[in-house]
């Protein structure tokens, strides 16, 4: 067999399955051995021959492998020949090197190592050496320290600031150098430590006693000590947390129902209870504590606001530092005087929630309900001491707005426990004396009875401005129920308007009236009180007075309505009265010169008269207070309102009479002044009506007034321009229509038109009418010389 042919059989052998165990890594020789050994002899020799086959072929194949390889061997060979050189060179170089560094390591070892053992000796020895100094320095300080303490033992004086200074830098020793083990230092720790109790000590009642004086000096050198001491801060912190918990201590110690108890019972034994059933005396004392426990509030507040106020203005005499920047030194840092009240305020408030909720001692939370004005003039008075104790020009005062409200809020439950009993107090008085029924009236009784609750509520907060204000809010609102409850109670209807002098006050006039006298009667009586109450309170309660008095308007207003449109009707009989247009006396039947004097009223004037005396009779009497006294009323409004509008009509329509003879013109004086006698009779004196009291007296002398006198004349000053124009056109010309007789409109559509528009377009109205009627009026008598006049007064003001 050729090289090809061994070639090929180690491949099978290779590949064949018999030999395929050789060829794996975890193949053991000596397990195959044992294995095969343990077989039959002939297997076993058969195995060993197919190895051994195996073998040699395998060795044929590797010879001809080398073989094709030989070149690339000898030169791999070549390479690794030099290579090994190469080591070898490299070899003898780090051979070279180390005896090089053994040479250097044997001249720099020796030095280094002195060199490094002098330099832990100098270090040693300057670390001992400032022990030292600080050790000398910590006794020299202890030493002087003795020396203060010493005296003091001796009966001197101990200055305790420069022995805060010396317990300040004794500890700034401490805290430079660690002194521990060193014998002298501690044998000092047990002065140190007497020597800072007295010092502290000494501080806190120098602080205290300053505070209680409010010494500025004292409270001043004791600052400085806990500035020597570095307490500074924490100090004042302290001192602003102890004062707030003393203050809330103080108070929940007066509300705690437990510490009443004692007084409790010796007052029932004695017999006297107030309010919720409590003892006399157990309301006494809770009184008593609670006042002595806001006046320590007070008085911590003030101590803690000259603490404040020596802080800004005191510095260190050899840092300069401000006391205050030190002891709030960051902006979120609050004064010592926020501090103080936002923790004293929290503890109030805890306080008399905790009273208000409690289930044990219920009468502490009913006497403070009911007697809330008491309890909210013990606050108020706190807080006005501290403004008072704390005015000074060179600092703001202890307490600000939001902080006394604040305060005042403490109390918020109590405070709105007592409005909710004063309103359902004022509620059922109201709806006893206003029931809403539309049947029954107010009883005296009960009409009494609600006016005093009101007295009596509005009496009890007076002496709180600020209780004040929300009671009369609380008051407020039962007005308002009354107002709403009178107009459910009111009659409607057209009975109302029933007026004429043949009938009488009917039934449902007279329970209108009575409403009104009612309403009238609690708005007098509250009203009457607004002069006594804090101007706030005064102001809470005059929307609802208005409801009041509007709803007593309201209930008699149709009646009153309808005696003006009664008196309007009789006096538009002014434009069908022949004696103003004839100047005949149609009474006597004769003519009636220039000269010759009206003796008789015209009868529309007389029925006038004739209506108010009747409504005066049978309707204004039935008021109380009666529109005749001088006392602010519903009903004298309305009828100062009725007389106006009577009067100012009158004048009106005597404008609007055309022609006006002199005839006439006496006529008509004579019935205005009949009108303002009635007026004046029946009703109230002209004098009380002002502006159109001197209207109706102006226009009777504008009468008898020359046109050419007209225009300067100061009766113009007193006069509605629209009435002397209107007046005017009865000296005109009958060419110069009237406005309202070219617009086709009668006296009375006339009279609505004007009361539907202002004066000023009343005026271009009639200026309107002025030009339309210029072309054919011009050149008739009297034209030239009104014309221009009347354009004048018609212009509209500058």
């Amino acid at each position: 067999m050729g090289k090809g042919g061994k070639a090929a059989s180690a491949a099978e052998l290779l590949a064949s399955e018999q030999f395929r165990a050789f060829q794996g890594d975890s193949f053991d020789a000596a397990s195959f051995a044992s294995r095969s050994l343990s077989e039959s002899h002939t297997t076993a020799a058969a195995q060993t021959e197919a190895l051994q086959a195996g073998v040699a072929a395998l060795d044929g194949a590797l010879r001809g492998l080398v073989l094709r390889h030989q070149g690339e061997l000898v030169a791999q060979t070549a390479r690794l020949a030099e290579a090994e050189s190469a080591v070898q060179r490299l070899d003898l170089s780090v051979r070279s090197l180390r005896m090089v560094a053994a040479r250097v390591r044997a001249d720099i070892a020796e030095p280094y190592a002195q060199i490094a053992a002098r330099t832990r000796q100098l270090r040693n020895l300057q670390a001992t050496v400032d022990l030292l100094r600080h050790v000398i320095h910590r006794l020299k300080l202890v030493q002087k320290l003795r020396a203060q303490m010493a005296a003091a033992d001796g009966g001197g004086i101990l200055e305790v600031a420069k022995a805060a200074k010396l317990l300040s830098e004794i500890a700034a020793v401490d805290a430079e150098a660690d002194l521990s083990g060193v014998d002298v230092a501690e044998a000092d720790a047990e002065f140190l430590q007497t020597a800072a109790a007295v010092v502290r000590s000494q501080t806190e009642a120098a602080l205290k006693a300053g505070l209680e004086c409010l010494s500025q000096a004292d409270v001043g050198s004791a600052l400085q000590v806990l500035f020597n001491l570095g307490e500074l801060r924490q100090g004042v912190q302290d001192l602003a947390d102890h004062a707030a918990a003393a203050a809330g201590r103080e108070l929940a110690a007066a509300l705690d129902p437990r510490k009443l108890s004692s007084a409790a019972a010796g007052g029932a034994r004695g017999g006297g209870v107030g309010a919720g059933g409590a003892p006399a005396k157990a309301q006494d004392a809770l009184w008593e504590k609670l006042g002595s426990a806001l006046e320590h509030l007070q008085k911590s507040a003030i101590e803690v606001w000259h603490l404040q106020r020596v802080l800004a203005k005191k510095r260190d005499p050899l840092s300069h530092s401000l006391f205050l920047d030190v002891a709030t030194p960051g902006e979120e840092d609050p004064l010592p005087l926020d501090r103080f009240w936002s923790r004293a305020i929290a503890a109030l408030s805890d306080a008399f929630a905790s009273a208000f909720g409690t289930a044990r001692g219920g009468f502490v939370r009913d006497t403070l309900v009911a007697g809330y004005p008491r309890l909210a003039g013990l606050l108020e008075g706190a807080v006005a001491r501290v403004l008072r104790d704390s005015a000074a020009r060179d600092v703001a005062p202890a307490l600000d707005e939001a902080q006394a409200a604040a305060v005042l809020e403490a109390a918020g439950d109590f405070q709105n426990a007592y409005l909710a009993a004063a309103l359902a107090r004022l509620s059922e008085a109201a709806s006893a004396a206003f029931p809403g029924s539309s049947r029954a009236l107010p009883t005296a009784a009960d009409l009494q009875k609600s006016i005093a609750r009101v007295h009596e509520e509005l009496k009890a907060a007076s002496g709180s401005p600020r209780l004040a204000l929300l009671v009369a809010a609380t008051v407020g609102k039962s007005l308002g129920m009354m107002a709403q409850k009178a107009e459910y109670m009111a009659a409607s209807g057209p009975e109302l308007r029933a007026v004429s002098p043949g009938s009488a006050c009917n039934a449902a006039q007279l329970r209108n009236i009575s409403l009104c006298n009612c309403l009238q009667e609690v708005h007098r009586s509250v009203g009457g009180m607004l002069g006594r109450l804090p101007a706030a309170a005064a102001e809470a309660l005059a929307p609802p007075l208005g409801e009041l008095q509007a709803a007593a308007v309201e209930a008699v207003a149709p009646t009153f309505r309808a005696m003006v449109e009664a008196g309007e009707e009789l006096l538009l009989q002014m434009h069908g009265t022949p004696a103003y247009a004839a100047g005949a006396d149609v009474a006597g039947g004769t003519p009636a010169g220039a000269g010759e004097a009206v003796t008789d009223t015209s009868p529309c004037v007389r029925d006038l008269a004739r209506l108010l005396a009747h409504c005066r009779l049978e309707y204004l009497t039935k008021f109380n207070p009666s529109p005749a006294s001088p006392v602010p009323s519903v009903a004298r409004a309305l009828v100062e309102r009725m007389a106006a509008r009577l009067v100012l009509f009158a004048v009106r329509h005597a404008s609007l009479l055309r022609p006006l003879p002199q005839a006439g013109k006496l006529q008509l004086a004579k019935d205005l002044a009949e009108l303002e006698a009635a007026v004046g009779q029946h009703l109230l004196p002209l004098e009380q009506l002002g502006a159109p009291a001197r209207a109706l007296r102006a226009f009777r002398r504008l009468l008898f007034l020359e046109t050419t006198e007209v225009e300067g004349s100061p009766l113009l000053r007193e006069l509605p321009r629209p009435e002397v124009l209107h007046h005017l056109y009865s000296r005109a010309p009958p060419q110069l229509e009237s406005p309202h007789s070219r617009s086709g409109l009668t006296p009375a559509q006339y009279s609505l038109w004007l009361d539907g528009h202002s004066q000023e377009e009343a005026l271009r109205f009639i200026r309107t009418a002025l030009d339309a009627c210029a072309a054919k009026a011009a050149g008739a008598p009297g034209y030239d010389e009104l014309a221009p006049l009347m354009r004048r007064l018609a212009a509209p003001p500058s």
